[in-house]
């Protein structure tokens, strides 16, 4: 073996004990560094094009996707949050699939009468605020968030999200 050859092959070797003899921990926060890992995210398509007949009667789509994997139905939950008459209501609210991966629909399963707005979660992590107009049609769409390191990362929603939500919608019907 040349000179030049022994002195690569040293280094290879000293370079691979120096790995060795790291802690794990320190490996891992070094490579967790390198390797982010972002959050679920949602995203809402309104309004639904009319020319796909498959879609035809779904009042918004919802684009759902996540690092690991394609999301399904069992990913999201739904919730129609409304204001009746005075009277807080909640409807469970089906998501169904489409014929695109993490695409799914969202039709109408809330009373007409009232003030509401939609909930959709994703793997329990990335909330969407879906704010509907007095004629059911979506108003707005909203992902609340936290800053943390410089970043933005989809926090949980809590139950004064959703009443103040609910309050500007009611305050805006006649």
């Amino acid at each position: 073996m040349t000179r030049r050859l022994q002195g690569v092959a040293l280094a290879l070797v000293s370079l691979a004990a120096a790995f060795a003899l790291t802690p794990v921990s320190s490996r891992a926060a070094s490579f967790a560094k390198t390797a982010f890992k972002w959050p679920p995210w949602l995203s809402v398509e309104y309004p639904v094009n009319p020319y796909d007949q498959a879609n035809r009667d779904a009042l918004l789509l919802v684009h759902a996707a996540m690092r690991d994997g394609v999301p399904s139905t069992r990913d999201l939950t739904g919730t129609a949050e409304g204001l009746v008459n005075g009277k807080r209501q909640s409807v469970e609210v089906r998501l169904d699939a489409t014929s695109q991966p993490g695409v799914f629909a969202v039709r109408r399963q809330w009373p007409t009468q009232g003030a509401w707005m939609l909930t959709i979660t994703l793997a329990k992590r990335t909330t969407a605020l879906v704010s509907l107009d007095r004629n059911g049609a979506v108003s707005s769409v909203s992902i609340p968030m936290n800053v943390g390191s410089g970043e933005r990362f989809p926090r949980e929603v809590a139950a004064h999200d959703i009443d103040s939500t609910l309050a500007v919608i009611a305050s805006r019907q006649p």
